[in-house]
Formats: C-alpha cells, structure tokens, sequence
C-alpha cells in the first residue's frame, strides 16, 4: 500500500533526475553544436553583431551585441599617368620599337580621316637616308638643318652590322631605325625603302618624304627646299618608258597578268612623294609581293 500510495509527480521527477540514456545525451550534443555552428555563421555574415560564449553555474549562455569594430576602408589609388592626344602623337618620333615589318607597315598604313589637327601642328619634311654605314657628308647635313629644329625629321637605314654610335650633338643621334641587310639590286632595297617610309609615317606631322643615299648632298639651303617641297602638289618619282635590254626587255611574261607589259617603266630608286602616295606605297599587297617574288627565283607571281 506504500508504494500505491507515493506521489506520482515525485516519480516523475526522480525519473527525470535519474540518469540518461545516452542516446539522449549525443542528441542534445549534436543539437547543441549545430546551434552553435549557426550563431558562429551569422555573426560572421552579419558583420554589425558580434557574440559571445559564456559558461556559468554548469551552463552556456550566448548573446550579441553590436559590433565595435572599426570600419575599415580600402582607398585604391591610381599612379596611372594619363597622356593627351598630343603627347601621345609626338612619341611616334622615337624610333626605338620592335616592331615585325608585318606590324610597322599595318600600323603606318592608318591614316585620320579628318583632315584638320585638333592641336596646333607644324608639318615636317621627313628625310630617311639609306646607306651602308654612317652617313658619309653628315657635317654639311648637320649646317643644312642647323636652326630649323621642328621642321624636319631624319630616318636612317644601315647595314645592322654598323654599330658606331653618332655624337649626342649630331642631328642623326638616336635616328637609326631597326634594320635589315640590304643587297643591291633584290628585293631588301624595296623592302628598306618601305621600311623607312613606314617609320617616317609613324609621325603624323611628317608631311613630305625624300629618300636619300649617305653621298647625297642638298643644292640649296633649308629654307628653300622646305617652302618648295610644302607648297608642291606634285609627286617626284621617276618612271619613263625606255625600249632596249634595260628597259623593256627586263619585263618577265611570268608578271603577268598582275603587271602587264603596257604598265611597266624604268625609274630611279630615289624620290619625293607626299603623304597620301607614301601610304599608297607601303599599303601595297599586290605589285610589291610580285616583283619581289621574281627576285627571289620564282617563276610566277
């Protein structure tokens, strides 16, 4: 009867109180460490709150509070120097590049389509000078160009084997442009030709181009040629017809048809041209690759 007679609330509590299974206690770990794991996540995601864990009497206690962090800000600075258009043009008058022949003739071949500068531009004559070593009547050149600084501008094609430097002081310091062998006679004396008027186009200022040998000398001063060259509208290039072996006779019928017997000359190698025809001529992909080919060997174009 004792027993039918206890309390049934205290048998529950000392059932409670008694010890647990401990399939229990894994359970009540995994919930715990799960909660856990989920408060360490948000406080991280929420950056404004931040938590702590605290153990007191047997029991953990965990509560926010907003975080006291500094903010920090990352400031991006920027060393990038920005050049204006016409810094950007005058530094085509560095003949430093490396450039391909393939890469200097696509980047000469562009032209603006309009006409007029939007800074103030001063037109040059460009004067390239292929020769075999140094240029061989540079202390005349060097009277003739004397107080016209900004008026001209000198390309010079070697042999890549001549390595003597010129004077600092020397208008040809710094002028030689990147060279290829050149043999008389083949095709790398067109290819030098166009080499130079390539580099010359480079400059937008340079607005007339004469092509001249190291023996070359000027008949008159600056001034004079200056003022004629400018104020020309006329190309200077020989080309004549010319019966005889030397004329005539050295047309192949293997040109054909890209250059036909009606349309070949005889000409010098030196010129004068303007702008617009010095772009003709470096952007050409069909007489130059011809010829240049039958100079090579081959039978056809």
């Amino acid at each position: 009867m004792k027993n039918q007679n206890q309390n049934p609330f205290a048998a529950a509590v000392k059932h409670i109180n008694g010890p647990l299974p401990l399939v229990n206690l894994l359970s009540w770990f995994f919930f715990f460490v799960c909660g856990l794991t989920l408060g360490i996540i948000l406080c991280f995601h929420y950056k404004s709150f931040s938590f702590n864990l605290q153990l007191n009497n047997g029991q953990f206690s965990i509560f926010t509070s907003p975080s006291t962090l500094p903010l920090v800000t990352n400031e991006i600075t920027s060393n990038t120097s920005h050049v204006g258009l016409k810094e950007y043009v005058e530094r085509a008058n560095n003949v430093a590049h490396n450039m391909t022949d393939e890469e200097l003739l696509w980047r000469a071949s562009m032209t603006p389509r309009i006409q007029e500068f939007p800074f103030h531009n001063v037109p040059k004559v460009a004067f390239m000078f292929l020769t075999r070593g140094p240029v061989l009547l540079a202390p005349l050149w060097e009277k003739f160009f004397k107080g016209h600084k900004g008026l001209y501008s000198i390309y010079v094609h070697s042999d890549p084997s001549f390595n003597e430097p010129e004077p600092e002081f020397s208008v040809f310091h710094g002028r030689r442009i990147p060279s290829k062998k050149v043999e008389w006679g083949h095709a790398s004396m067109i290819e030098a030709e166009r080499r130079l008027l390539a580099n010359a186009l480079l400059d937008f200022s340079n607005q007339r181009f004469v092509l001249l040998s190291e023996t070359c000398i000027p008949l008159y001063n600056f001034s004079t040629i200056y003022s004629y060259l400018m104020n020309s509208t006329q190309n200077f290039v020989e080309a004549y017809d010319l019966p005889g072996p030397v004329g005539r006779g050295r047309y192949s019928i293997h040109m054909s048809p890209i250059i036909k017997r009606r349309q070949w000359r005889k000409g010098s190698q030196w010129f004068e041209m303007d702008r617009d025809l010095a772009i003709e001529v470096i952007s050409d992909r069909k007489y130059f690759p011809c010829i240049s080919k039958l100079l090579q060997g081959f039978l056809l174009c």
